[in-house]
């Protein structure tokens, strides 16, 4: 996507055929696409929520737009006018995946610092332990589960699913008290030795579930119904995101 972004800037004239009908010529959209841009990956056509577009996913994970003429490629955001107000397509798009996603997770295999009391709302977070800003948030902890916020924690190292950051997290997702041994590498990077098992296997399942998600950096914090709450936010800027 680096290359494509880099190349497109936006915009990008391409020589594909719209159909009659006034949809995409797919067959021949994929061979400009790949002539264009050999190490992108076509995975999806979908229609689009906007008339004139097509969504368009590239390997596995990332959005692009196009126009149904093949014509013009849209690698950043796009922003429908609706009489509800401005939608980002690809956000909107996102959220669905991250909703019907964290639906179907086992929440017993997340890192979880309950609530106080009543529990308000909750929170996912995909976390690296190597992550400024995830350690900066981590120091927060107590703040957002006293305001009634169970946060739940999932494992997205950036460096991928071979780097040592990833080999660390999955001996602290396989240690017995894991809250506790997450707390202590992010806080006084101490690293557990915990023996690794089947919970070793969460931290590469959350990774692939990121990058499903849209997930580029970390912290990237999201409610169960898949809305993108930020990356770092103070225990005060979480409570007015969360309407509490």
């Amino acid at each position: 996507m680096k290359a494509l972004t880099a190349a497109a800037l936006g915009l990008l004239a391409v020589t594909a055929i719209a159909r009659a009908d006034g949809g995409i010529d797919e067959k021949a959209f994929r061979a400009e696409f790949k002539q264009a841009f050999p190490r992108a990956n076509i995975t999806a056509i979908d229609p689009s929520p906007a008339d004139g577009l097509v969504e368009v996913e590239i390997n596995g994970s990332d959005i692009i737009y196009a126009s149904t003429d093949g014509k013009l490629v849209f690698t950043g955001d796009v922003i429908q006018m609706r009489d509800s107000g401005p939608v980002n397509l690809k956000e909107e798009r996102y959220e669905k995946v991250r909703r019907d996603g964290l639906a179907g997770l086992d929440k017993s295999r997340m890192i979880t610092y309950p609530a106080k009391g009543k529990e308000k709302a909750e929170i996912f977070a995909f976390t690296d332990i190597t992550c400024g800003y995830c350690r900066k948030l981590h120091r927060h902890i107590e703040d957002y589960t006293k305001a009634g916020i169970t946060v739940h924690y999932l494992a997205f190292p950036r460096g991928g699913p071979d780097s040592q950051a990833a080999e660390d997290m999955r001996h602290i997702w396989c240690d017995a008290k894991p809250a506790q041994a997450l707390t202590a590498a992010k806080l006084n990077d101490s690293i557990s030795d915990a023996d690794l098992g089947d919970c070793a296997e969460a931290v590469d399942r959350d990774y692939k579930m990121g990058l499903d998600f849209g997930v580029r950096g970390t912290p990237a914090i999201y409610t169960a119904e898949g809305q993108q709450l930020g990356g770092y936010v103070t225990p005060e800027q979480l409570r007015q995101r969360l309407d509490l």
